[in-house]
């Protein structure tokens, strides 16, 4: 399995994390938040430009998600262009405004020999306790919730509700499935 899906063995590394994290917050009864990250049309740049520059593209991606979500956080490559990030919020508001953080900073131009390539960013955003009680169905949610993101039109996040919410603001209320 592993050479069908170079991916795998990071996934299963991750979800190791996931599990400690959620042992953790179940232990110090705290919300957690678990944010998928998609970075919209990499292939495209891919394409055009080549994957060198692509992949110089997903680096500098990288590093400014890692730099959003600060210290205490650090992204984990699932994917060609995923990534996934568990944090400790007091509630979905809070992981709201991380979203449209990672969001916005990832549709910054990126400046790679001398050309300005525009890349943005889909979101799915899943709690624990309040969306799952595993790491498996935390996953999926966040997953499924990324995957309507990218439905609704990318360059958004969904929280699993009705509607997408693009980086600037907040959704006006909460909807949970």
């Amino acid at each position: 399995m592993e050479l069908a899906d170079p991916w795998a063995r990071r996934r299963r590394l991750f979800q190791a994390t996931l599990h400690h994290a959620i042992a953790r917050a179940r232990a110090a009864r705290r919300e957690l938040a678990l944010l998928f990250i998609d970075l919209d049309r990499i292939a495209q740049v891919n394409d055009m430009l080549g994957w060198q520059l692509g992949d110089r593209v997903l680096a500098e991606a990288a590093a400014r998600i890692a730099g959003t979500l600060g210290p205490r956080t650090r992204p984990a490559r699932v994917g060609a262009d995923e990534f996934a990030a568990i944090r400790h919020v007091e509630d979905f508001a809070a992981a709201a405004r991380l979203a449209a953080s990672v969001i916005e900073r990832c549709r910054e131009p990126y400046m790679l020999d001398c050309v300005a390539i525009k890349v943005t960013a889909s979101v799915g955003i899943a709690l624990y306790p309040s969306y799952a009680q595993t790491a498996e169905r935390l996953m999926e949610r966040a997953e499924r919730s990324l995957y309507r993101a990218k439905i609704a039109g990318r360059d958004c996040f969904y929280p699993g509700g009705a509607t997408c919410y693009g980086g600037t603001g907040l959704p006006p209320r909460t909807a949970r499935e």
